[in-house]
């Protein structure tokens, strides 16, 4: 289905899902359409990335094909935020030609590669890739510390912008919505959403694969971070300590990124397989495989990244090493356009969601005036005119 056609369908699946409200209360999602009587194209966007994909609402439907509503929320959300990630993206043409393409990170990466083995070659040789480098700076031995500080810190800005640029987009159709300010406690609150995944993990009908998500998610994510803050703190220790790599085992820095590298090992292995046992009835065929895409390029980055670990003071390391940062590079050239970006809209939505559900809370709290006690205050103001 195009992006057109999803939409449509999805207008006309959340009238009946408002009008039956059998999921009410399920999760976020259903609290948001119950706040509105229409929904446009940009509700449907907003509703999309709201959806955590637990899929307790397909069970609990009586509506799901094969009756002739064929009400599927999952599904229907799914495909949507594969297109839309392709409509936010930034450059839109390249978004194109790449966003959904599960081959994507495998060509980049051999791209990179060879253009990496054609810079250590060029500027140290064969024995640059091949010899046994020990001792302070041997992994600059391989490629130079400017070289690939430069290199990925262009990558690192590329990627960043083109998140930026699509949140910016997106968040610009979320606002459109409503004049409503946005309050630094909807930010905390979505926030602590995002970090908990507060509504991922019930008991789902599908063997616990919700549960089984949630965590494995919490995996990736926080791996992830761990692996950053050993990045960021690897970069003070060589520009600030003057103390270059690579460091000992019980060094912080790699501390914290074999913790990081584990959990993203266990995350996305777990991701994948949870994957390969839900059933794809309830998800969107490109959706599916860009995620499991995305789950493959994470480990690829991760089983990669301890190899130089594990080999880093063997006549080996300079070719893993040389792999593993094409992956990286492969990684952070295809962040704007692959799964990668999901988080990005998904805490933009819960932001959204919370600054309704405080809006929704404030009005149930504020006092109603009925026409009656309008008519009585009138009375009494006459009253206490004569």
């Amino acid at each position: 289905m195009s992006l057109d056609e999803l939409v449509t369908d999805g207008k006309r699946q959340m009238q009946v899902c408002n009008a039956c409200r059998y999921c009410e209360g399920y999760c976020a999602v259903w609290r948001a359409i119950e706040w509105r009587r229409e929904f446009s194209d940009k509700d449907m966007a907003y509703l999309a990335n709201l959806c955590h994909d637990c899929r307790e609402c397909v069970f609990a439907c009586p509506f799901t094909t094969p009756h002739e509503f064929g009400i599927n929320p999952p599904k229907l959300f799914s495909g949507l935020r594969e297109e839309l990630y392709r409509r936010y993206a930034w450059p839109s043409g390249l978004a194109k030609a790449l966003a959904g393409n599960k081959s994507t990170f495998w060509v980049v990466s051999v791209i990179s590669f060879i253009l990496l083995l054609a810079v250590v070659m060029g500027t140290n040789g064969t024995a640059g890739l091949l010899n046994h480098h020990t001792g302070t700076g041997a992994f600059y031995k391989v490629l130079s510390e400017m070289f690939l500080e430069i290199t990925f810190g262009a990558l690192g800005i590329w990627f960043v912008g083109g998140w930026v640029i699509g949140a910016a987009r997106y968040w610009n159709d979320l606002k459109s919505r409503t004049s409503a300010r946005v309050l630094p406690r909807d930010v905390r609150r979505a926030t602590s959403y995002a970090l908990q995944l507060r509504y991922l993990g019930k008991e789902s009908q599908e063997e616990n694969f919700s549960i089984s998500r949630k965590w494995f998610h919490h995996a990736v994510f926080y791996g992830f971070l761990l692996d950053f803050a050993s990045t960021s703190l690897a970069a003070i220790y060589s520009h600030v300590l003057h103390v270059q790599a690579p460091y000992p085992v019980y060094n912080p820095v790699v501390l914290l990124g074999i913790v990081g590298g584990v959990g993203i090992l266990i995350g996305a292995s777990g991701l994948l397989y949870t994957k390969s046992k839900s059933g794809s009835a309830n998800s969107g065929g490109k959706d599916n495989s860009s995620g499991k895409a995305f789950s493959v390029s994470l480990l690829l980055v991760a089983v990669t990244g301890m190899l130089v670990l594990l080999f880093r003071d063997t006549s080996a390391m300079g070719v893993i090493l040389t792999v593993h940062l094409s992956t990286v590079a492969s990684l952070f050239f295809t962040a704007p356009y692959s799964k990668f970006v999901h988080f990005v809209y998904r805490y933009l939505a819960l932001v959204r969601y919370a600054q309704e559900e405080r809006a929704a809370e404030e009005a149930a709290n504020k006092p109603r005036v009925t026409p009656a006690a309008v008519k009585l205050r009138g009375k009494i103001s006459k009253r206490n005119e004569i």
